[in-house]
C-alpha cells in the first residue's frame, strides 16, 4: 500500500503521487487517470490510456461474437 498526501490545489485539492507510481502508470504533466470505486468502497488509480484500450478490447471482441 502507498499513501499519498493531500495538498490544497487552487480552490480545491489534489494528491502527491510518488516518482514510481507516476513511472508505473506511465503518467506525465496533464494526463488524465481515472478513480474507479471498487466493492467495499475501496477504489483504483488507473491511467486513462489504459482505460481506454481495455474498452477499445471489449468493443473489438464484442464485433468480432457479432460477425461469428
Amino acid at each position: 500500500m502507498t499513501e499519498l498526501k493531500v495538498t490544497r490545489v487552487g480552490k480545491g485539492l489534489g494528491l502527491e503521487l510518488p516518482q514510481e507510481i507516476v513511472e508505473q502508470l506511465h503518467l506525465g504533466a496533464g494526463d488524465n487517470i481515472s478513480l474507479e470505486q471498487m466493492g467495499h468502497g475501496s477504489f483504483r488509480l488507473r491511467n486513462q490510456t489504459d482505460t481506454q484500450a481495455e474498452q477499445i478490447a471489449l468493443i473489438e471482441g464484442y464485433m468480432h461474437e457479432e460477425d461469428a
